[in-house]
Order: structure tokens, then sequence, then C-alpha cells
């Protein structure tokens, strides 16, 4: 059964305190993740590692293929991207900054404290909705601390509430969680079912990022048994490659097969059947600038026509360059990657739809 199929439900944390025996919430628990079984949480505890940039692209690119669907006249969902992280750009990336609608993340603020629905932007993209985020979020640590003193630990259960009764309206639901602040973290993997988990460079600190994830599985393992490591995506590396003059044979070389490799055996050591997925968002830092500088993903900027050839530039004509050809192969990066993350989804709920 998908969510679209499940009643909203009537779900609440009013009824919880700190005494609250733990059968009933794990009976809770038990209630509320079958609305949430499409719910990705983009998370590494470094900084700097793409995540904003991969949860705003993995929702267009999700609400583009509900689209077509819905063109074709098939069975068509709608996507939401949720950002918990104060500090996110998602509203750069999709040229919704300064709308009228963004409330710097007061109506996701208070949602999660009084057990309200929040503020959605509805189709910045079609099929694509936004709750919007902002400097508000900061607050959470400290709501926290009154939540958890009426509810116990249930009060990190409350992102997972709120998502449940939006979930029958979406058939993808993406987070993109903060780096460092814990209580945010808690509440995105507590309401999550898969982690997708960037690094972006080889050093021991980004890959450690990874490792911290751990961390907070089992922080919250006895409020989400059903969270599990979709898959961890290499960001922001040069595709170098290697060809032989006699065989012609081409073969990737550099630091993103040294990556890789680590990567692989960092996720064997701590058995974990989660692939590094083969797709590799390149390095390309003016197709970065142009997407935050004009609101749009690096597909949309490959199919912008308004821009400028650089000799049109150069004989004086003026205008903006655009990184079109360079944008429409990060694009393919990230749409590549979609596709290996859907599949990987669909494959895992078709052998627990056998054994169910």
């Amino acid at each position: 059964m998908t969510t679209a199929e499940l009643k909203v439900p009537n779900l609440s944390l009013e009824p919880f305190t700190p005494a609250t025996p733990q059968h009933v919430l794990d009976e809770f628990v038990r209630s509320l993740r079958p609305y949430l079984s499409r719910v990705i949480a983009v998370f590494n505890g470094k900084g700097g590692q793409g995540k904003t940039s991969i949860a705003s692209h993995m929702a267009g690119l999700l609400a583009e293929g509900e689209a077509a669907k819905a063109e074709e006249g098939g069975d068509a969902g709608r996507v939401l991207l949720v950002e918990v992280d104060a500090q996110g750009n998602s509203h750069e990336d999709l040229g919704i900054k300064g709308r009228e609608e963004m409330d710097e993340g007061k109506s996701l603020a208070i949602a999660l404290q009084f057990g309200d629905l929040p503020k959605v932007i509805r189709d910045v993209r079609p099929r694509l909705d936004v709750v919007p985020s902002g400097r508000q979020l900061e607050q959470i640590p400290f709501q926290m601390v009154t939540m958890q003193s009426k509810h116990g630990q249930s009060a990190n259960l409350s992102l997972a509430v709120m998502l449940a009764k939006m979930a029958p309206e979406y058939r993808w639901i993406i987070i993109d969680c903060p780096p460092v602040t814990k209580e945010p973290q808690i509440l995105a993997l507590t309401a999550a079912r898969w982690v997708l988990s960037p690094v972006s460079t080889g050093d021991v600190s980004s890959i450690n990022g990874l490792g911290g994830v751990s961390h907070r599985f089992d922080d919250t393992a006895h409020l989400n048994p059903d969270l599990e490591l979709l898959g961890a995506v290499l960001f922001g590396f040069a595709h170098r490659y290697y060809t032989d003059r006699k065989t012609k044979d081409r073969r990737p070389v550099g630091l993103w097969v040294q990556t890789r490799e680590r990567l692989q055996k960092l996720l064997a050591d701590a058995e974990s059947d989660a692939p590094v997925f083969n797709s590799v968002i390149r390095d390309a830092e003016n197709v970065a600038v142009n997407c935050r500088d004009r609101g749009q993903l690096a597909y949309e900027i490959a199919e912008s026509t308004d821009g400028i050839k650089w000799w049109q530039k150069k004989k004086g004509e003026t205008g903006k360059v655009l990184p079109t050809e360079r944008a429409e192969e990060v694009g393919r990066d990230y749409e590549d990657l979609v596709v290996e993350v859907v599949e990987r989804i669909l494959q895992v709920e078709a052998e627990e739809a056998l054994t169910a």
C-alpha cells in the first residue's frame, strides 16, 4: 500500500509524558512508519559536503519525473523538500529566496513545537513543494528541551508526526539535514526511512563525517527501527581517466577512485550492504555559483537560452556567459544518481513485499 492510499493519520504527541511506558511508545512508532517509507534524509556529520545541492537536485528531478507521469496520464505524485538546516541554501538553489512566502523557518519551528502543519510553498517547480526554512530553526535545540520536559523521548518524533500527516499527498519527501546541530539531526533521522550520505573530499575528516552518521543511527534506533543507510555518494570530484594508448581502454584514476575504495572499506567494516553509488557529482564551481546566483538547478542552467557565448562577450556584446555545456554534464551526474537511488529503493521495497 502506498502512502497515497493511506488515510491521513490522526497523530499527536499530546498523550505522551516522560513516564509513558516504552511499549506504548513502540506501538505509536509502528503506526507512524508506513507513512514514512519514502522519506530520504541527506546527511553527513561534516559541513561542506554538498548536502543541500544534492537534496535540491534530487527533489527537482524526482518532481520532474512525477510531472512527466502526469503529462502522460499516469499515476503521478508530488515531492516535498524540507530543510531543517538553519544555514541551508535550498531556497537559493530553487530561486525562492526573497519570496513573500519565505518566513525564515518560523512556521516549521512552530509546527514542530505545537503539532501543527507548516507553511508550504507549492509548485516551486511542477509537482515540487518546499517547506521554507531559515534562521528561526536555530531555536530547535531550545524548543526540544521544553518539549522533552513535557513529552519525554517522544518529543523527538515531532518531525516524524508532522511528515506522517503530510505524507499521503507526497510520493517522495527529501530532508536536508544540518551538519552539526544534534537536535534537528535526530528529528530528521527519526522521521526518515533512508539516509543518503555525500562525501566531498578524500581527507580523513570528510570520510569520518560518514562514519559519524552511525552515531546518529544509534541515537535514534529506539524511535526508528526502519532507518537504513541508502548509500554514499561522491560529491565535487574531478572526473579523471587514463586511456591506454594501445588498447584504448579507459579507466578512472585519481582521488575519486581512492576515496571510493576507502568508503567501500568503511562500509564493509561496518557490515553494511549500502553501496557507494557509481554516480559521482563532478567538481564544477562555476556551475554551482551560477545555480545559486540564478536560482536554477544544473540541468536548468544547461537549458537556459538567455546567456551569451564567450566570443560574443569578447566582441563587446552584453550578457552573462553561462557554463551550459558544463552544467549539462553536472545535470547528468545528478540524473544518474537519482536513477540509482530510486532503483535501490524500489529493489528493497520489492524484497520487503515478498517477505511481508
